[in-house]
């Protein structure tokens, strides 16, 4: 290995220190407040004249150790000594031995444990600027001004008295107690000898393969801070240790940690180390482990280009960072992965950086995951298993996530039912075709049997019309022969009506249209010639109309006209007949009963002449013409303006100007719900084209198969989740050897080979998986013996 070089990130030789740091954020931001007072600068603890250390496990020959005489120490800066405890004190059963450094914030001693002789190192908060020691040892502000600022010191330190306390990773500074003395506070932390990295890498500069062995470590350690809620928030190189034993990293002063929170880290003043403080901590942001990772990327940029970033508010107006490809000062020593990694750790945005450690290492080491021990390997690679929430989500709808155990019961469950549910949807579709069709042909065959009864209605009503236009009463009367008044024939027209209910009216109409004789003394002498049916009557021609609403009965009806003849055939009067309206919809009625059929009754124009539902009568099914809409309105046939539409093509296409019976499926406006009908038209010789239709709701002959077919699936699902009961005590045998290779996995990340073999109890594949997994196991135990016995 190449042998140490001078770099110029050096600005001393200073020997090894000790892992406690005291050094401090070189800028404090107030948070929503201005800086009242001047910025700190910590110098740095005081020094041991100790040889530079080496990482053991890095394969690097340890230099001798040899131990400077305490006369070579450096003086403690000026003040200290007044502040400081003197040796000798008795810290309840610490005993002070020396002062290994000071900063603004606070002193750092070397102390033994008298109850376990063991060397300890003591923070003591004590910030000089704003505290002082009175006699009897006890801290105290200078002033009252202060009291609030100290106090609020006070707090912080012991917050990360207790951050520290709750972490246990040997890459983290580890702290064994912290309490409160003489009005200020202590931290007792674990003592051991090394220098800090800005000290130390500037003459250890590692190819990227051994600085990746050290800082995989390092990065768990974080990890591990950043899974307990926890944030540094001042991580840089003053701040990492190298141990002097092994060479490894330790992670040290925790003041400015706090738990991430969603918006700001917290509400007193926020401490930051230009270069190294990410955007979020000036701002007083979103923080989170993107906070840390901008810290750590900005160190290992400081590493490679031997200078900090750019400060995050002066990148803010001026991104002067440049890439470190550019800026490293042996850029041909490092991967691209690997400064790719540092720039996307770099990013200004928090958004754009790692969202987590893990996420960030993944690049970090992709070129050296083989270089990396098994369990370091292994966690790596569960770190690339790790995913957003949303991508977590997608994983639970994706069966390829699924326990084996459920996958295997489920495919068993799914290849026994799936064809006889399949089976039962077939034979259902089969059913409704069957029975859809046999309906449409009875809803036809209704309709065909409602248009016959209507024309013969009709049929009837003419012959009657034709037979009292030959009367030979009503011939003579017109004529005027003696022995025929009026009484008479309103006798007879009585007697008539009387005997047929579908008779609403009769008259009898002179040359002029004047009604001579009515059944009705209200029409009696009203003159009707500008009607239609005596225009057609006075020609010789018999004469029936469509259904009308008569502007004196106020109900619909329909007229028949017959002529009546003298004895050289010409017209000398007309004979008509109103048939009632309600004589046709009591023949819809008839076929609708009780039950869910409509029937209806359709003219040649579309419009709808006979329904139940008021909402239909007198609405044609497509919106009408112009001129036939006006036509409508001229002779006020259904006393309306405006006739509406129901807006139903398919029916309309079917129904109107029908020449045969059919049938047709269709969506209604009325009810709306899918519909079926049976039509057929009404024949009779007259100039009326109607067609009778009776239709019905789908649901109302679907309903019983489709409640047969969910009866059958819930006996399915019954049956279904006994099988899958079954089907998972039988999984479990295939998937238990499953799980105990997974156990044996988690052993083998902890580094646990005596746990990591597999107990094999069957001779199938998986067992045979078993045998092959316990002879990989012991090949990588000794290969792992192997690498830790190279020098």
């Amino acid at each position: 290995m190449d042998s140490p070089r001078r770099n110029p990130m050096d600005d001393d030789d200073d020997p090894d220190r000790t892992v406690v740091s005291t050094s401090l954020p070189t800028r404090i931001i107030p948070a929503r407040r201005p800086p009242p007072e001047p910025a700190y600068r910590d110098e740095g603890p005081d020094t041991e004249m100790l040889p530079p250390a080496t990482p053991a496990f890095l394969h690097r020959p340890a230099p001798e150790v040899v131990t400077a005489p305490p006369a070579r120490r450096p003086a403690l800066p000026a003040g200290a000594a007044s502040l400081a405890l003197r040796p000798g004190f008795l810290l309840h059963e610490y005993r002070i031995d020396s002062v290994l450094g000071k900063g603004g914030f606070g002193i750092t001693y070397l102390a033994t444990d008298i109850n376990l002789n063991t060397r300890v190192a003591i923070k003591e908060y004590l910030p000089e600027e704003i505290a002082f020691r009175k006699s009897g040892q006890t801290v105290s502000a200078h002033s009252t001004r202060h009291q609030d600022r100290y106090k609020a010191g006070l707090d912080s330190f012991l917050v990360e008295g207790r951050t520290l306390a709750s972490f246990r990773h040997p890459n983290i500074v580890r702290v064994a107690r912290f309490f409160e003395a003489h009005q200020t506070a202590y931290m007792v932390l674990e003592y051991e000898r090394g220098l800090p990295l800005k000290t130390w890498w500037p003459k250890h500069q590692l190819p990227e393969k051994e600085l990746v062995l050290l800082l995989q470590p390092l990065l768990d350690g974080l990890s591990v801070v950043h899974a307990t809620g926890f944030l540094h928030r001042d991580i840089k190189p003053d701040n990492i240790q190298v141990r002097r034993g092994d060479g490894s990293l330790v992670l040290l002063d925790f003041g400015s940690a706090r738990q991430a929170v969603g918006s700001g880290a917290a509400s007193d003043d926020v401490a930051v180390t230009p270069g190294y403080a990410p955007i979020e901590q000036y701002q007083d942001g979103d923080q989170g482990a993107w906070t840390d990772v901008y810290a750590m990327g900005a160190t290992l940029y400081w590493m490679l280009t031997a200078k900090k970033p750019p400060d995050a508010m002066d990148r803010l107006v001026d991104d002067t960072l440049l890439p470190i490809r550019e800026a490293a000062v042996e850029p041909g020593r490092w991967s691209a992965t690997f400064l790719d990694a540092i720039d996307w750790a770099l990013k200004l945005e928090p958004a754009e950086r790692p969202q987590s450690v893990d996420q960030w290492r993944e690049k970090l080491f992709a070129a050296h995951a083989a270089s990396l021990g098994v369990q370091e390997a292994l966690r790596a690679g569960d770190a690339g298993e790790r995913r957003t929430l949303r991508q977590a989500l997608q994983r639970i709808v994706s069966p390829g996530s699924w326990p084996l155990a459920l996958k295997l019961s489920l495919a068993g469950v799914a290849a026994a039912l799936l064809p006889m549910i399949s089976t039962g949807y077939y034979n259902l579709q089969n059913s409704l075709d069957m029975v859809s069709g046999g309906e449409l042909r009875n809803l036809e065959l209704l309709a065909h049997s409602t248009a016959g009864r209507m024309a013969q209605l009709i049929g009837d009503s003419q012959h009657l019309a034709s037979a009292l236009g030959a009367d030979g009463d009503f011939v003579a009367f017109l004529e005027g022969r003696p022995g025929h008044d009026v009484d008479e024939i309103r006798g007879k027209m009585q007697t008539l009506v009387s005997s047929n209910p579908d008779i609403h009216l009769m008259m009898l109409m002179d040359r002029t249209g004047t009604a001579v004789v009515s059944s009705d003394p209200e029409v009696m002498g009203k003159n009707f010639a500008f009607r239609e049916y005596f225009k057609t009557a006075m020609t010789g021609k018999p004469y029936t109309s469509g259904i009308i609403v008569g502007s004196v009965a106020g109900a619909s009806g329909m007229f028949y006209a017959n002529p009546v003849l003298d004895d050289k055939q010409q017209a000398i009067g007309a004979v008509v007949l109103r048939i009632r309206g309600s004589s046709f919809d009591k023949i819809l009625k008839d076929v609708q009963g009780n039950s869910s059929l409509q029937p209806f009754l359709v003219d040649g124009d579309g419009v709808v002449i006979g329904h139940a539902d008021p909402k239909a009568l007198y609405a044609s099914l497509v919106p009408l013409a112009p001129a036939k809409l006006a036509e409508i309105k001229a002779d006020q046939r259904f006393r309306r303006d405006t006739i509406a539409s129901l807006d139903m093509p398919p029916l309309a296409t079917a129904l109107v100007g029908a020449t045969a019976p059919g049938n047709l499926a269709y969506h209604s406006t009325l009810t709306k719900a899918d519909e079926v009908a049976g039509y057929a038209p009404v024949r009779s010789d007259t100039r009326n084209r109607w067609v009778v239709a009776v239709s019905e709701p789908r649901s109302s002959f679907e309903a019983p198969l489709n409640a047969l077919f969910w009866r059958q699936l819930l006996s399915v699902g019954l049956v279904g989740l006994l099988f899958l009961g079954l089907a998972l005590l039988f999984a479990r045998n295939i998937v238990r050897p499953v799980k105990a290779l997974t156990r044996a996995v988690d052993a083998l990340k902890a580094g646990d080979y005596k746990n990591a073999t597999v107990k094999v109890e069957s001779r199938d594949e998986i067992g045979q998986l078993s045998r092959t997994f316990n002879v990989l196991i012991d090949v990588l135990r000794q290969r792992e013996r192997e690498r830790k016995k190279s020098p």
